[in-house]
């Protein structure tokens, strides 16, 4: 993190939006980026923070940022992030134009490998069928009215994946409002490897299906009728994500698919459901078709 720290701060200090409290918490690092940060923290006459904390996780170390500062509007940044200039300044013209408590913001994503940099755009329009494609921003790109994150209780500190997504989740069921941002407002640093959200691929999908099927069964709560599109999609994506768990615990994702599937689903084809895998789940359902297509692709299926 060290090596990327220093730009994401400047990032923060060369922010338009001039009226800025900027607090960097170190989450127990061993890499230098303490001594960068204070070094930062000297040469900015006051205008950054730096408060240490033991390693304790990046959702507790933005809650102890948020506790630790006063604004109304809190802007999320990641050690190796970088904010574009006018990112917050527009972002809260559009929040107070459009009185909402959550930004979603575009973004551009970069690889520390030969891949090469792609934009991510929100889905624009209903926010649970975003927040269920996965399509709502990411932590650096939204913006938050403060009392839209202390009212939906913080970050949840346990999580190691799926963690601004589950707030964002408990911030929509709250009826907090939400607007759109289409410029890409920051750039994100993802790793081909050795990342936290990467080193666990089980329980990381695990997570995200325990966390889509309890946004699928709030919509059920909440309306049936008026969701019942957006609940369609709902299993369609868990049903994506079960295929996916089935590549490295196959128990589990069978296990899944008995309880999170209602009776009689049928999934819709695409890329990786293909007619061939249609048929076969059609006639011989869904344990046997992945056992199919694992023979068919040479993984071995048990």
């Amino acid at each position: 993190m060290a090596q990327h720290v220093e730009a994401a701060v400047h990032s923060a200090l060369d922010q338009s939006y001039a009226d800025l409290e900027i607090v960097a918490v170190d989450d127990g690092s061993t890499d230098g980026t303490l001594e960068v940060l204070k070094r930062l923290e000297l040469a900015s006459e006051g205008r950054l923070r730096v408060i240490k904390q033991a390693n304790a996780g990046a959702c507790s170390a933005r809650n102890v940022g948020l506790a630790n500062t006063t604004g109304e509007w809190i802007q999320f940044l990641d050690a190796d992030d970088v904010l574009f200039p006018e990112k917050i300044e527009r972002q809260i013209a559009l929040a107070m134009d459009q009185r909402a408590a959550v930004i979603i913001g575009s973004y551009r994503n970069r690889y520390d490998g030969s891949r090469s940099p792609e934009t991510v755009t929100p889905l624009i329009g209903d926010p649970w069928e975003a927040l269920i494609r996965t399509r709502m921003g990411t932590t650096s790109a939204n913006l938050f009215r403060r009392d839209a994150i202390v009212n939906a209780g913080g970050w949840d500190a346990s999580l190691r994946s799926s963690q601004d997504y589950e707030l964002l989740f408990r911030i929509l069921k709250s009826g907090a409002t939400v607007a759109w941002d289409e410029v890409i407002g920051c750039e994100v640093l993802k790793r081909e490897t050795g990342s936290i959200s990467r080193t666990n691929e089980r329980e990381n999908w695990l997570r995200y299906l325990d966390l889509r099927c309890a946004m699928r069964d709030h919509l059920w709560q909440v309306d049936p009728k008026r969701y019942v599109d957006t609940i369609a999609i709902a299993d369609q994506y868990l049903f994506m994500a079960i295929r996916v768990l089935s590549k490295h615990d196959r128990q589990a994702a069978f296990d899944a698919f008995q309880c999170m599937l209602p009776e009689g689903f049928i999934p819709e084809r695409n890329v990786a459901t293909t007619s061939s895998y249609q048929l076969a789940y059609r006639l011989f359902g869904f344990r046997n078709a992945e056992r199919l297509a694992g023979l068919m692709s040479g993984t071995r299926t048990t």
